[in-house]
């Protein structure tokens, strides 16, 4: 259109957001390769939410660069994906708990449904009607350009209020998260791997929710949306680095080699029950504690048990072994009746013959040597 603006800005704001851009859509595509098996397809929901944040920073770089100008027919193309987070999100917090998905579940993308149909009547506007929208919102001081409108594009006044609708959908979403973390609490013990990305997801949802309320209430229009889509890129950066950390998360919930597994759901919470008895004994003390013994203690199979900590805490029984005596290390170093224990002798308590095994596997899980941790723990219960 040849009444269209030169202007164009790209400053360190402008490139935060097109980093986070390249790296939303890559993460969506990682996710995607990481083709799911059975349930909850974690994966899949984490590819579609990665996929909502890169689109929708993706417009906010093209209006806050200028170059929406040149792109006028993407003026407001991520505004129905409001309504896809707060679901998306939930479900994911769901989906790493071990909630099967049902076809319930897209129940929770009716809202997007109906506002994406509903906002196709801007779609379908002339370049005219979404360029008068696109400086009204961030250039207000510029001229607007004659137009007729021969069909309006916002009946229900839904896209004058759209703010609100979000921010109260949202919020019913943070609170349904709550109570489903509130469930598992009082319902199941508690399971390593889906609380470390509950926290995460709880964490940066209520966050996102109150910067909003913050940036719509000292912004008019979108004026302040650059602000909420860098936080939108810490989310996908901060997303990529738990995972590429967490060794634990490119499992799947539900394991390729145990999809002709008979073990039933009631099984499977059986054994975690039996376990949960087995660490009150502490049989990880012994150095001799490995899969086949501890399977043998329990009067199950070393498959069964290795299919039940994969699916039930998401991790090897490794994994599973090293974490407990660390957290029973961790507890005898910073009793004070026990610090005249030598660190091979703590490593011994908890299970390991070599002192420089123990420290190696301490400071991996904990950034600490044992005896930096031993300090720390004194120093600051004086």
């Amino acid at each position: 259109m040849s009444q269209t603006e030169p202007f164009f800005r790209f400053d360190w704001f402008a490139a935060i957001l097109l980093v986070g851009v390249v790296q939303g859509f890559f993460m969506s595509l990682l996710f995607l390769a990481r083709r799911p098996h059975r349930q909850p397809y974690h994966h899949l929901l984490l590819a579609a939410l990665a996929f909502t944040f890169a689109c929708m920073v993706l417009e906010v770089f093209l209006c806050y660069s200028g170059l929406m100008f040149r792109t006028l027919h993407l003026v407001d193309f991520s505004e129905p994906a409001n309504f896809a987070v707060g679901p998306l999100t939930y479900l994911l917090f769901r989906s790493l708990s071990g909630y099967k998905w049902t076809k319930r579940q897209w129940l929770h993308f009716i809202p997007f449904a109906v506002y994406f149909l509903y906002h196709i009547l801007f779609y379908i506007q002339p370049e005219e009607v979404k360029y008068n929208a696109y400086i009204s919102a961030y250039f207000p001081e510029m001229a607007r350009l004659p137009v007729t409108i021969e069909l309006f594009w916002d009946p229900l006044h839904w896209t004058w209020y759209v703010n609100e609708l979000t921010i109260l959908h949202i919020l019913v979403y943070i609170i349904m998260c709550f109570l489903l973390l509130r469930k598992k609490n009082t319902t199941e013990s508690p399971i390593p791997y889906f609380y470390t990305w509950a926290r995460f997801l709880l964490y940066f949802f209520v966050a996102t929710l109150v910067l909003i309320v913050v940036v719509k209430l000292s912004y008019e229009r979108d004026l302040g949306d650059h602000f909420l889509a860098i936080f939108l890129v810490l989310q996908l950066f901060f997303a990529s680095y738990k995972i590429i950390t967490d060794s634990a998360f490119f499992q799947p919930v539900v394991q390729v080699k145990y999809e002709k597994s008979a073990l039933s759901e009631e099984a499977k919470q059986d054994l975690i029950h039996k376990l949960k008895a087995a660490e009150q004994e502490k049989f990880y003390t012994l150095p001799s504690a490995s899969l086949p013994t501890l399977a043998k203690q329990l009067h199950t199979s070393p498959h069964y048990l290795s299919q039940s900590l994969n699916e039930r805490l998401g991790k090897s029984f490794f994994e599973y072994l090293a974490e407990l005596r660390i957290q029973e290390a961790k507890a005898i170093l910073a009793d004070p009746a026990q610090q005249h224990l030598k660190v091979e002798e703590v490593a011994e308590q908890v299970g390991y013959m070599s002192k420089s095994a123990f420290s190696s596997v301490f400071k991996k899980y904990t950034g600490q040597t044992p005896g930096q941790f031993r300090k720390s723990a004194v120093s600051g219960s004086v």
